[in-house]
């Protein structure tokens, strides 16, 4: 994938992040690295005393989004590299900005997948419908708190009407904390964790190919990455 010819790709001069790239090795020293942004804006952050990457939909994109266009958009930072099979894992954490709809939940995930055609898939966190919030959600929002999706084909809603409670589960977040994201791909297969738990198992997906990894951002939402590591072995 060549990120500086494509049209959808925003070439950026110093987009830092900190990652272990893709190897064999689990001990290669972090170290920064130039990526491209997809409609969003990216700046270097302190979020709850920590350095990160900040990201948030560009005005352009806030505005098609309350226009109706959809939030399942391809709104994200890449990470230089491919990956197929392995291990993507990253500390999130999400705040509303006031730029959103009524619906905006702190979504923050990881795109995996995408490739020329400008499909892919994702794994995101809606931080606000997280069981350990104070106080909990309200039901049916306590059972939807980490997604899977397909773009274009696949977005939240058509995978709600297709199997309810299937790609989106419960999961142990909330405001206020930073969160690791933990996504186990091996062919068909995804198993993600947060904090160490398994919040969703699945044996269907779609893209099994390499492809780029982006961070994810959606409606509404300042979303804050860090710690970011790749791996291609899967224990």
């Amino acid at each position: 994938m060549s990120t500086g010819t494509h049209p959808l790709y925003v070439a950026i001069a110093s987009l830092v992040l900190f990652v272990s790239p893709i190897s064999t090795s689990r001990a290669i020293a972090e170290r920064p690295v130039t990526g491209a942004l997809v409609d969003v804006v990216a700046t270097q952050a302190v979020f709850l005393g920590r350095q990160a990457l900040a990201l948030e939909l560009t005005p352009e994109e806030q505005a098609r989004q309350l226009a109706g266009a959809g939030g399942n958009r391809p709104t994200f930072a890449l990470v230089p590299g491919e990956f197929q099979d392995g291990v993507i894992e990253v500390d999130v954490a999400a705040e509303l900005n006031g730029k959103g709809g009524r619906e905006s939940r702190r979504f923050v995930g990881v795109v995996f997948h995408l490739a020329e055609d400008e499909r892919f898939e994702a794994v995101y966190l809606r931080v606000l419908n997280g069981t350990l919030n104070d106080p909990m959600p309200p039901s049916p929002r306590d059972e939807r708190a980490i997604q899977y999706i397909l773009h274009p084909q696949r977005h939240f809603d058509v995978l709600r009407t297709i199997a309810a409670g299937r790609y989106e589960r419960p999961a142990p977040v909330a405001v206020g904390r930073w969160h690791r994201l933990r996504l186990e791909i091996r062919g068909s297969a995804l198993t993600a964790m947060v904090d160490g738990e398994t919040v969703l198992t699945l044996d269907d997906l779609d893209l099994l190919r390499p492809g780029a990894v982006g961070l994810w951002v959606g409606d509404g939402t300042s979303a804050y990455f860090a710690n970011l590591t790749l791996s291609p072995e899967v224990p």
